[in-house]
């Protein structure tokens, strides 16, 4: 009986706990819990930028152009019971500038290399792609820094890109541009 008491006391006595340090095994493991499949935001959207290159081996930064994403949105659209709170990373995975038209038909092959950068309200900007040795008249495709974490970035609505440009030739003209950037975001609880 007196082995049976002291068995009933050591379960009793270590059972809480057992409980208390798992809950916090738990919890933690619920902190880490993201969506097993990081979802992609794709946007394209137009404008007009006025635009002037000689040829140098400096950049030439143009006035920023505002995207405004509204990243709770695109993540309430792919998970409702998720929000803005909930992004763990955020990352730019692809990025081109296709030119519709110019005003005195200029093309992109004035421009021979590009950085763009992404900029949020109280953040540094960020540089995010960019561009060397372009040829192409109609496109620029740049690599992008898949390794830059652009989550802070997301977290505001108020969001645009700063376009940086190294001129191959001398060019003056107005473009009309469609830009296309996609990220790649990653959420969880």
């Amino acid at each position: 009986m007196k082995k049976i008491f002291i068995a009933i006391s050591l379960i009793c006595g270590t059972a809480p706990i057992l409980f208390l340090n798992s809950c916090d095994r738990v919890k933690e493991a619920v902190e880490d819990i993201s969506v097993p499949v990081p979802f992609p935001i794709t946007m394209d959207f137009t404008t007009e930028i006025p635009f002037a290159t000689v040829s140098t081996t400096s950049f030439l930064k143009y006035p920023e152009i505002t995207m405004d994403i509204d990243t709770d949105a695109k993540i309430k659209e792919k998970y409702p019971k998720l929000s803005i709170d909930n992004l763990k990373k955020a990352t730019v995975t692809a990025l081109k500038i296709d030119l519709l038209s110019s005003t005195l038909t200029n093309d992109l092959t004035a421009i021979g290399g590009a950085r763009m950068y992404l900029r949020a309200p109280g953040l540094e900007d960020k540089l995010v792609a960019e561009i060397y040795n372009n040829t192409s008249p109609s496109t620029l495709v740049f690599t992008t820094k898949s390794d830059v974490d652009i989550a802070p970035y997301l977290k505001s609505k108020k969001n645009s890109l700063i376009l940086e440009v190294q001129g191959k030739k001398l060019a003056l003209d107005k473009f009309n541009i469609k830009i296309t950037p996609t990220f790649k975001i990653e959420v969880g609880l």
